[in-house]
């Protein structure tokens, strides 16, 4: 398994652009996993888990990694083809309609999986106050706006090159989201109140 992956073809971006698929990346670890096993693992039926790796396989983002016979039955064993998911900057400031549309729906499917953790984390008296941070009403232009988030991103992967770092005491996993949302309402507010 590769370290990372880039996305550079719309049907691969397509293809990770549905909340489900996310899911059944992020239940691998380091050991290929079977239809079967992705099932149990996520409380889904076969069928479906069937379809959704059919589509991740044929996009090149999944592949297959070993065959094996149990009861006369072939069990297909899985492996994603990277550990990281990265989308080609090129992609990313197209200006083609079906592109955009595609990436805003990557997005939400990204945005979908985070509120799902963060609900199932609120459940369980996990949230704690430390952990959660909202910034409001920040005046950024796009560039600056790009310039936090890869400031707070080159930090994020200073602090976790260090390899052995499930083996420290007291780490667990952590899901951490950076996003900068554009508050739109507030930008028809003060458009509104400037044409009057």
């Amino acid at each position: 398994m590769k370290d990372v992956i880039v996305l550079r073809d719309l049907e691969q971006i397509k293809a990770i652009s549905h909340p489900y698929r996310v899911e059944i990346l992020e239940s691998f670890k380091e050991e290929p996993l079977c239809a079967k096993q992705l099932a149990e693992i996520l409380g889904e039926p076969h069928a479906k888990i069937n379809y959704h790796i059919k589509t991740l396989l044929s996009a090149g983002i999944l592949e297959l990694v070993e065959e094996k016979i149990k009861s006369g039955i072939i069990e297909k064993y899985y492996l994603p083809v990277a550990r990281m998911i990265v989308i080609d900057k090129s992609i990313l400031n197209s200006s083609n309609d079906n592109i955009v549309q595609t990436l805003n729906q990557a997005s939400i499917s990204l945005f979908e999986k985070i509120s799902d953790d963060f609900y199932r984390a609120a459940e369980n008296n996990e949230i704690r106050s430390k952990h959660l941070r909202h910034y409001n009403e920040f005046y950024l232009t796009e560039d600056e706006a790009k310039e936090i988030m890869d400031i707070l991103n080159e930090k994020l992967y200073e602090i976790l090159e260090n390899k052995n770092r499930k083996d420290k005491e007291g780490v667990r996993p952590y899901n951490i989201a950076l996003i900068a949302v554009p508050d739109v309402r507030k930008e028809k507010n003060i458009s509104k109140k400037s044409s009057k």
